[in-house]
């Protein structure tokens, strides 16, 4: 049986167009019978049971092994939901994409400008820009809480321009009376 083999492996290298250049002659290949399982160690059986295959996938090539290692977005939540970072991120997020939040031509002319204890105050340029930004509060609470969630922005605060006093400056003087103009 080993002849057989042999020989037919000889014919193949004869018969191919391109043979194999040995600069040595190839070893008989010797086929021996199995030494039995019983005289066999067990380091050696479980080096042969070991290299028998290794599972393929679907494509055909061995499956990738796990090394252990978490993936960085698994820590990352992980992290900042023991930490207690969810609001102070999602705070973030809405000055980070505020232009998202109530579209570009309202963040040409609105800009938040502080969070505190779930309330997100909003300055405008104009009065007519605080009033459009009033108009859609529903609209922006909605959007905040689909994108971050429910609980991290509970109310907006809009504030239009602030008014500046025109009696200011090194030869001001305060005028007599009161202040009350009615009347």
């Amino acid at each position: 049986m080993g002849d057989f083999i042999q020989d037919a492996v000889d014919a193949a290298r004869a018969a191919s167009k391109n043979p194999p250049r040995l600069n040595k002659p190839v070893a008989r290949l010797r086929l021996t019978e199995p030494k039995p399982a019983s005289t066999l160690d067990e380091r050696a059986a479980r080096r042969a049971v070991k290299h028998l295959g290794r599972e393929t996938g679907a494509d055909g090539y061995a499956k990738r092994r796990g090394i252990g290692v978490p993936q960085l977005g698994d820590v990352l939540r992980r992290t900042v939901r023991d930490q207690g970072w969810e609001d102070e991120l999602g705070h973030g997020w809405i000055f980070g994409h505020w232009d998202h939040v109530v579209g570009e031509l309202n963040a040409a002319h609105c800009r938040p400008e502080k969070i505190e204890e779930k309330v997100l105050t909003v300055s405008c340029d104009a009065s007519t820009w605080a009033t459009n930004l009033r108009m859609m509060q529903r609209q922006i609470l909605q959007k905040i809480a689909s994108e971050i969630g429910p609980d991290i922005i509970a109310e907006l605060r809009i504030t239009g321009p602030k008014q500046h006093r025109n009696y200011q400056g090194p030869q001001w003087v305060k005028r007599q009376g009161s202040d009350d103009t009615y009347g």
